[in-house]
């Protein structure tokens, strides 16, 4: 019989919390450095990939050595570097890929205001306007857009899983025109459109980002079906949808603020159209430690929170709409569906 491994001391797991925010970091380089898209024809040496990337060899080599050591690459004894699952899909060019996911979330932004945290919780307010004179949605379209593009291609290509579990829990059937509110680059609106083909969609977003959507639109097939609208939730959105889409924007901001994006479209809807926010409920009891923690990200970076249903239906009230329904989907996402309200 096997003797059960031994739970490690809480001396040890604090030790494997550090060595974690450094794995994420280090991979997080690795994935804005490109190796994994260097690597996609196979393996290769330092000699020749810190050439190829703009990188000191040196440093290079530790890097790889290090994100070797938690499954990202393969070193060969000859000392060739390889990608393994975990690392290809680091790659910009794969399906589900990840790498702008992470290039993003650790990008020297969010690292500098989490380093803030500790006032932040003492305030209550955003590390991020501390850390830099102003909001993140300045800073990424006027400071870094290069960081901005990254920022809108992750929350695309996070879009990808999260929209099958929410089209495989959740029908649209019946949608004629479908506005997707802070759409990015359409990746929610366009799988929406591929079970209602039927439908056309708005994808409405600030100016500059609308102005970047029209590649993805056309490489996921619904270009012909999409009017792209730039413009500013906080002071109207395009009129006439039937479904207004809210994926991911919600928790970005203070309440006060959401009232105002909802408000925006209560005014802009049909007596009959349909509000579908999707965003990862919070639970003030059991829950999982993503949805808890990304609430942290937003108080850092933001002005805004992860919610329970309840404070989402709260919110909707003072908007003039009506919780109609709570569906959850196998992804942590969950479609809150709200309504005009009656009087």
């Amino acid at each position: 019989m096997s003797t059960p491994a031994k739970a490690p001391s809480p001396q040890a797991a604090v030790v494997d919390l550090i060595g974690g925010v450094w794995a994420a970091r280090a991979v997080a380089a690795i994935a804005r450095l490109r190796v994994p898209d260097h690597l996609a024809n196979g393996p290769r040496t330092v000699a020749e990939l810190a050439p190829a990337v703009g990188a000191h060899p040196d440093a290079l080599y530790r890097l790889l050595r290090a994100v070797s050591s938690i499954g990202v690459l393969t070193k060969a004894a000859d000392g060739r570097f390889s990608l393994t699952p975990l690392g290809n899909c680091l790659r910009s060019d794969v399906p589900g890929s990840m790498r702008a996911a992470i290039a993003s979330e650790l990008d020297t932004a969010h690292w500098q205001s989490w380093g803030q945290l500790d006032d932040c919780i003492r305030t209550g307010q955003p590390a991020f306007n501390k850390v830099f004179g102003m909001s993140g949605w300045e800073y990424y379209r006027t400071r870094n857009p290069e960081d901005g593009r990254l920022f809108s291609e992750n929350m695309s290509s996070m879009s990808a899983t999260e929209v099958q579990a929410i089209l495989a829990a959740y029908s649209f059937e019946g949608a004629r025109r479908v506005v997707d509110v802070g759409g990015a680059y359409g990746a929610f609106l366009a799988g929406v459109l591929g079970t209602v083909p039927q439908a056309h969609g708005v994808l409405f977003d600030h100016p500059e980002v609308v102005a970047l959507a029209g590649p993805a639109l056309k490489s996921l097939g619904v270009a012909h079906r999409v009017e792209q609208v730039g413009g500013d939730f906080f002071e109207s959105v395009p009129g006439g949808g039937d479904v207004y889409l809210l994926k991911h924007i919600l928790h970005d901001w203070n309440d006060d603020e959401c009232v105002r994006i909802l408000q925006c479209i209560r005014k802009a809807m049909a007596p009959s159209a349909r509000v579908v926010v999707a965003e990862i409920p919070i639970s003030e009891g059991r829950q999982s430690s993503f949805a808890a923690l990304l609430d942290i990200n937003m108080l850092v970076m933001l002005t805004g929170r992860e919610r329970t249903p309840e404070e989402y239906a709260a919110l909707f009230s003072r908007a003039g709409l009506k919780l109609a329904s709570v569906t959850p989907t196998e992804s942590p996402m969950a479609l809150l569906e709200a309504r005009a309200a009656s009087g």
